[in-house]
């Protein structure tokens, strides 16, 4: 097993070579070339404008087969598209077919269903493949589990595959509120993991992360983390923590998300939480450390490693200046807004304690 380098051609013999691209901490893209043809997977890589034109370069010739996303498969806002995710993804699909002018672009990333209690609701948002099919785009396919795109031939049943997964659609049940976890497990996974956290960050950067409440409503429960002191405390909810608790989501899901590095990240993933502070105080800089933890994107440890990291930091300059450049334009507009008043919400009555399920998307 090889790790791939970063924006290089690799051969792989028989004429066939691959390039690999980063996007993010833990995302990637891959191209493949093999007797004449040009494969380029994106996958659903968060590319910006000019990220995309440095892909393109990189590529440095025609392809023949775009594969990209077409939905969202993550958190989108508190019961409502709020980051309007849905559109958003639909317009970097007609922008990725329009700029790399692929003969036939795949629109296959995203094939996801929410199906708990606690996520399902965001099934109202998602771009389906029916939709994409009714925008008729030129040269956009689906293809279904199965088909092959054969190089002489050159045809996609496109229509056939968007029909079975529609039916699909129908056919899938929602499962109930994951089984609640114990306080003192939940106590215990946040002490060790802030504990994990100031020893491979350091108590001056982690704690600069304000406290924070969660509410678990399962289980009736708040818990206020407190990161400076690496520890938590769990009571009994009252209607003012209820109200005004930063977090809602159930036990297990807290659980989870403090008992592994890429918990957090899970969690946002799976969309099984509601976030009051959503769109004013920005994103909780936990979060950050936790994805430097488990991706170890930024490890320094050790001079063999300082040099991985700072070669792979240059190779996604651009990508990184671009992130730096949003993340300003995204703070005047939080600042735009802060005078604005709060979102109010309540918990809905069906999110009830003591029912079985999977904590999955």
């Amino acid at each position: 097993m090889h790790e791939l380098p970063l924006h290089r051609w690799v051969g792989l013999g028989s004429g066939m070579e691959v390039m690999c691209g980063s996007a993010g901490s833990m995302d990637s893209w891959l191209a493949v070339r093999a007797e004449g043809e040009c494969i380029l997977n994106l996958n659903d890589c968060v590319l910006t404008r000019r990220h995309t034109r440095q892909v393109r370069d990189l590529v440095g010739g025609p392809v023949s087969l775009l594969f990209t996303q077409f939905s969202f498969a993550n958190w989108i806002g508190n019961y409502a598209d709020d980051r309007r995710e849905a559109d958003r993804k639909i317009r970097d699909l007609r922008f990725r077919h329009e700029f790399f002018k692929p003969e036939a672009t795949v629109a296959f990333a995203s094939f996801i269903y929410f199906c708990n209690r606690e996520n399902s609701w965001m099934n109202n948002f998602a771009v389906t493949p029916r939709r994409i099919e009714e925008m008729k785009l030129s040269g956009v396919n689906f293809m279904y589990p199965g088909d092959e795109w054969d190089s002489t031939e050159r045809v996609f049943n496109s229509g056939e595959a968007v029909h079975k997964y529609m039916s699909d659609l129908q056919k899938i049940s929602i499962d109930p509120t994951p089984p609640p976890a114990s306080p003192a497990a939940i106590e215990d996974a946040i002490a060790r993991m802030l504990r994990t956290l100031h020893s491979r960050f350091t108590r001056l950067l982690i704690g600069r992360i304000a406290t924070f409440n969660v509410y678990l409503h399962d289980i009736d429960k708040t818990v206020t983390i407190y990161p400076r002191s690496a520890r938590c405390r769990v009571f009994n909810a009252t209607e003012e923590s209820r109200q005004h608790a930063r977090y809602i989501m159930c036990s297990q899901v807290l659980w989870f998300t403090f008992s592994y590095s890429w918990g957090w990240a899970a969690m946002e993933i799976s969309g099984m939480f509601l976030d009051r502070e959503y769109g004013t105080k920005g994103e909780n800089r936990i979060a950050f450390y936790l994805n430097l933890l488990a991706s170890e994107c930024l490890d320094f440890r050790g001079f063999p490693q300082s040099l991985r990291t700072l070669g792979f930091l240059w190779a996604k300059r651009i990508e990184l200046s671009d992130r730096v450049l949003n993340k300003v334009a995204g703070l005047v507009r939080r600042r735009a807004r802060e005078a604005a008043p709060s979102q109010e919400f309540n918990v809905p009555e069906n999110r009830a304690a003591g029912s079985s399920g999977s904590l999955v998307a």
